[in-house]
């Protein structure tokens, strides 16, 4: 299921070229800087999540492939891509420069494929799929943020599911006020930010009429506690006393006057 996932030549670049002389070492450190324009300043990789390591390889062979690096040159510039802890680790297997230590990889993609391993295993990416399979709108997250969150399941779940897929996920796990209507609008050529938006509108509409129903049962519940509060007190009401307890109160008060 996973075979192409984790198949170190879907990260192979254009310019395969291995040779990697005096030429090469002269300009690396010019080409490290074309390729962090396209790469993204500070957008360095220290290892987590783990599942990122997709979305990191893909990023940085697409960086490669935009300023025409070869995979020569890639492989000692892709630890200058990374951060602590990561780099130490990545720096570990590599070969030095100078021929003092073999290294456990020697090419770009025994690295990548390294990369991959170390990372990710089949077990760990399916319970990322299951989780991206089961996933719904969580009560006070918006439609677009839901949307977004699927987006990034999939990247940790090594991009495996098409737009198409993610768009189903969304229509299935959104809220049902908006359900029946991302479903009757979804078309093919929609995207997800498009589906999300009109989700949203309809999740907004719905939120304000709950929220304006709410407030009309509070206005009703502070009338009637008030109502109740301005209702006067009656006093208790006049009992005769019985004829019997009558003529013993009287025979006392006489006892007392003798």
């Amino acid at each position: 299921m996973f075979r192409d996932v984790f198949d170190c030549e879907s990260y192979s670049l254009v310019n395969k070229s291995l040779t990697y002389g005096s030429r090469e070492a002269h300009t690396l450190g010019r080409r490290k800087k074309d390729v962090a324009q396209s790469f993204g300043v500070r957008s360095e990789w220290d290892g987590t999540p783990p599942l990122k390591v997709f979305q990191f390889l893909r990023k940085f062979a697409k960086a490669c492939d935009d300023n025409d690096v070869s995979e020569a040159e890639a492989f000692f510039m892709l630890q200058d891509f990374t951060k602590e802890p990561l780099r130490s680790e990545v720096m570990s297997v590599m070969p030095s420069r100078h021929g003092g230590n073999p290294g456990e990889v020697n090419s770009y993609l025994e690295l990548i494929n390294w990369m991959l391993r170390y990372h990710a295993d089949e077990a760990s990416l399916a319970a990322q799929v299951e989780e991206f399979n089961r996933a719904t709108q969580t009560p006070g997250e918006s439609e677009r943020t839901f949307a977004e969150r699927l987006r990034q399941l999939n990247v940790l779940c090594g991009f495996i599911h098409p737009q198409g897929v993610i768009k189903g996920r969304f229509v299935e796990g959104v809220h049902r006020a908006a359900r029946v209507t991302v479903r009757e609008r979804n078309t093919p050529s929609m995207t997800l930010a498009e589906l999300a938006r009109i989700a949203q509108t309809k999740g907004d509409e719905y939120r304000w009429i709950v929220s304006d129903q709410r407030r009309e049962r509070e206005k009703e519940a502070r009338i009637a506690e008030a109502s109740r509060l301005r209702r006067p007190t009656r006093p208790p009401p006049y009992s005769r006393a019985h004829p019997a307890v009558a003529a013993a109160s009287c025979d006392e008060v006489g006892d007392t006057s003798e």
